[in-house]
């Protein structure tokens, strides 16, 4: 379970601002002293590992292979919306 502080908005893992709040009494983010009240508990899911690389992206040529694909993918979909904007505000 991990609290959000109604003040500061900010999310908690619920022992650490536990023990902030009783060595320091006062909220990390605001410097105010929160209440009760004021860290709301939420339930968060487990976090889910990564799933380990695939056997083929052992070797350094299939690697940088990958790797240039996302970089090509990357620059594709930042040059797209661009050039969209430059046929439409013409």
């Amino acid at each position: 379970m991990c609290p959000v502080s109604s003040k500061s908005e900010h999310l908690y893992k619920h022992h650490f601002i536990e023990n902030y709040v009783l060595e320091n009494g006062t909220d990390p983010m605001t410097g105010e002293r929160p209440t009760e009240e004021d860290l709301i508990p939420i339930k968060t899911s487990k976090p889910s590992t990564a799933s380990p690389c695939p056997a083929t992206l052992t070797s350094i040529p299939v690697i940088l292979h990958t790797l240039q694909n996302e970089w090509d993918a990357l620059i594709l979909e930042l040059y797209l919306p661009r050039t969209q904007e430059l046929i439409i505000s013409v």
